[in-house]
């Protein structure tokens, strides 16, 4: 097979190239893995700070269930009432917020007055921020029960103590976006197309120039060995290419996320899209390499390609951030098959809407045809010119 040996002789002589494209992406995949080691905690819980009471009014009703529910929310620091102190705790950040009630506060609440609770806080504080609005919300809500309900001041603090101090159960649904922005081999799998399309693009194009040199074409004509035998050779030279470089890209996303990928049960399918895409990758290599005569239209060509559609179908920007404009002309390339295929697997699409996923993998099968179909009517218009 002495056309099949010529064919990986040319990819062995063009290797450096090929392999700046590998090294970038395998690089861009590992940041990105160590960038989702631990799975993203959707939970919420509510943050303590640590806040001072300095209580100027005497041991009351009101101050007493004021200091107590400020506790229950953060972490009350013990400070003296010392003006230099406690500027030197919030300078340290020992403390973020200082609730100051002043003397004669709760007559005055009592009363209907307006005197307020001081308060100094960390400048640029968010939590003192929150732990200021804590404390309004306190007064407020008793302030209301004080207006209409009758009872002492001990029984209304315990009131609104209580009332606020309630909470309700967060139960998550559905996790199916959660996991598809957190897993790293999501990530892996979507930056794929962009090493694949040049790889693919850059390799097989390479050697359908070197054979359709005009000189060389003539002679091949003149050979031994049948034009048939030439084309199914090559055939075979460039389903080994590409499958080899499948075979690698599969392997390392099980290096860079062996357990987690294994373990979600998705490699299956994961690695089937890339190998629909592969395809269409080699159907665009023998377009392109049917259309040029140089390198340098070569190199040219791949980066547009891959760049373009890596930028404009999601690979490198989440298809969910990108607008309807540009989704409406991405549908137009097979890349944005590709990645909406790659997003409906990591989202679990697998088992509850198949549909999601082997759609867009039929659709690539589709573009992988039509490329197909064109590169071998352009070969046979351009041979027939020749002629």
């Amino acid at each position: 097979m002495p056309v099949f040996k010529t064919f990986f002789r040319i990819i062995k002589a063009t290797r450096g190239s090929l392999l700046i494209y590998f090294m970038v992406f395998l690089g861009i995949s590992f940041l990105i893995s160590q960038f989702n080691k631990s799975p993203v905690n959707t939970d919420f819980t509510e943050t303590k700070i640590n806040i001072a009471v300095i209580n100027r009014d005497g041991n009351t009703a009101i101050t007493k269930g004021f200091a107590e529910f400020l506790g229950k929310k953060n972490k009350i620091v013990d400070i003296p009432d010392d003006r230099q102190r406690l500027q030197d705790a919030l300078f340290f950040r020992d403390v973020e917020y200082i609730a100051i009630i002043p003397e004669g506060f709760s007559e005055d609440f009592k009363n209907g007055g307006k005197m307020a609770i001081e308060s100094a806080t960390v400048p640029g504080s968010v939590s003192a921020i929150y732990a200021g609005m804590q404390a309004d919300r306190y007064f407020q809500t008793l302030r209301l029960t004080n207006d209409f309900s009758g009872l002492s001041a001990e029984d209304q603090a315990k009131i609104v103590s209580d009332s606020m101090a309630a909470s309700v159960d967060v139960k998550m649904t559905s996790k199916a976006t959660v996991t598809q922005l957190a897993s790293g081999y999501c990530y892996y799998y979507n930056y794929l197309a962009y090493a694949v399309l040049a790889i693919c693009i850059l390799g097989i194009s390479t050697i359908m120039m070197v054979f359709n040199q005009p000189d060389l074409r003539r002679r091949n004509l003149c050979s031994p060995i049948g034009q048939r035998r030439i084309s199914c050779q090559l055939a075979l030279g460039s389903a080994a290419f590409t499958t080899g470089c499948w075979v690698l890209f599969v392997i390392f996303s099980l290096l860079i996320h062996g357990k987690a990928l294994v373990s979600s049960g998705l490699l299956p399918a994961f690695a089937l899209n890339a190998y629909v895409f592969t395809i269409i990758c080699t159907a665009l290599g023998f377009l392109v390499g049917i259309l040029i005569r140089n390198n340098n239209a070569q190199a040219a060509i791949a980066n547009v390609l891959s760049l373009g559609m890596s930028f404009i179908c999601g690979v490198f920007v989440p298809q969910v951030l990108l607008g309807k404009s540009v989704l409406r002309f991405a549908s137009f390339l097979p890349a944005y098959w590709y990645v909406r295929a790659n997003d409906a697997i990591g989202a679990g699409k697998l088992s509850s809407d198949p549909g999601e996923i082997f759609i867009p993998i039929l659709i690539q099968i589709g573009f992988a045809i039509a490329i197909f179909s064109a590169a071998l009517f352009i070969s046979k218009q351009k041979r027939m010119v020749n002629q």
